[in-house]
């Protein structure tokens, strides 16, 4: 009858919390709705803006939501998470144009109230389920790709018929009733007892180790995919390709991401984390050079968008471990340190990718995986003298 009891408490939990990402996994959509402002003669650097302007904002909600979640119940912070969604998206929305796109409709809806609502939602997984804290924050994380499979071929085929805005709007307000419905149904959960993060501040996070290395691991990591997100359906385009063929390798990448977040966050929990992002620098460089020297095609195109999906998701899912292994003290506010280098990463991907522009592009934001093999190395020496726990490593 425990077991039972507590099953049902953890999918309570777990379930709002899982559905509550895919209403800021929007963000993925907008590499389909890319090309079509293009044609509205949107230029490319303001088209990936756009994009560039959710991690931005993501990166602060998630470092002030991390500090929060240590202070506050974790419902309170997923609902004002879904709150500044639903004034930030809606308001883009009626009054559509790039000032309320960059700031409304990316920075305030989908970047800060997403990272207060992942912080939210990290913090209720880590209260019924404290021994997978990988598993969990991968399965939440992938939560927030997993709607992209989903929500961009819709999105796709609406703004073929209807146009890119009524694409938005219609899956926008959907999203917005799911997750309000979900959040309902989560139970109330206690913020954690007060410990011994108290005496570590942000400043005194960022002098450990494991914590500014791990914050330079993810802003590695997340160029390539962030580019990719942004420009592999226009690049498709550009080849003159089919159309389909288009939302076949965007679709690969998100879906890839996805995989990459549930499944690295889960072994984790096994194998480590360092070990994991050594394996996802080495694919990034690769494909980077790929893009670069390869002429796509059909046949191409979806395994290099899947493999660099990957490559953007293992990150994410890291974080968790990443954090717990350099702060154990303070997981929760180490978590929104570390999860801003995976933010800062993805903001500046497509807006360097898109000044260099070509396939050259390709080659610049696969660059900083040359420079995460380095820190790798640097970790795991600081593992084997005893700088932190094996198994984190």
């Amino acid at each position: 009858m425990a077991n039972t009891i507590r099953r049902q408490t953890v999918l309570r939990v777990l379930l709002p919390a899982l559905l509550l990402q895919f209403a800021f996994g929007l963000v993925y959509s907008w590499g389909a709705v890319a090309p079509y402002l293009l044609r509205e003669h949107w230029s490319p650097l303001l088209v990936g803006a756009v994009f560039s302007a959710t991690p931005a904002g993501y990166g602060t909600g998630i470092v002030v939501g991390g500090r929060l979640a240590d202070r506050l119940p974790p419902r309170r912070l997923c609902w004002t998470g879904l709150g500044l969604f639903a004034a930030g998206v809606t308001t883009a929305l009626l009054i559509p144009n790039p000032v309320t796109f960059i700031f409304l409709y990316s920075m305030l809806g989908l970047g800060f109230g997403g990272g207060l609502a992942l912080a939210g939602a990290i913090a209720a997984g880590r209260h019924v389920l404290p021994a997978r804290l990988g598993l969990v924050s991968g399965a939440i994380t992938a939560a927030y790709a997993l709607a992209a499979p989903v929500q961009v071929p819709v999105i796709s085929r609406l703004a073929e018929s209807a146009g890119w805005l009524m694409a938005l709007r219609t899956m926008g307000g959907s999203m917005l009733i799911l997750s309000a419905v979900a959040l309902t149904a989560m139970p109330y959960i206690p913020r954690p007892a007060p410990h011994s993060e108290e005496r570590a501040g942000a400043g005194a996070l960022l002098r450990r180790p494991l914590i500014w290395t791990a914050i330079l691991l993810e802003a590695c990591s997340t160029q390539l995919g962030a580019y990719a997100l942004v420009n592999m359906a226009a690049y498709t385009r550009g080849l003159h390709l089919a159309a389909w063929i288009a939302t076949v390798a965007i679709t690969a990448v998100v879906t890839g991401t996805a995989i990459g977040r549930i499944g690295g966050g889960a072994a984790t929990d096994r194998l480590g984390a360092d070990r994991l992002m050594l394996l996802a620098f080495m694919i990034d460089a690769a494909c980077a050079i790929v893009l670069f020297f390869a002429p796509a095609s059909p046949e191409l195109l979806p395994l290099v968008g899947i493999l660099i999906g990957l490559t953007f998701g293992i990150p994410a899912g890291a974080v968790a471990r990443l954090a717990q292994a350099g702060a154990p003290d303070a997981p929760n506010h180490a978590f929104g340190l570390v999860f801003g280098g995976f933010t800062f990463g993805a903001f500046s991907g497509p807006l360097v990718g898109a000044a260099v522009g070509g396939a050259t592009a390709w080659l610049v934001v696969g660059a900083p995986a040359i420079a995460g093999l380095i820190v790798v190395a640097y970790r795991l020496r600081l593992g084997s003298r005893g700088g932190g726990p094996g198994p984190a490593l």
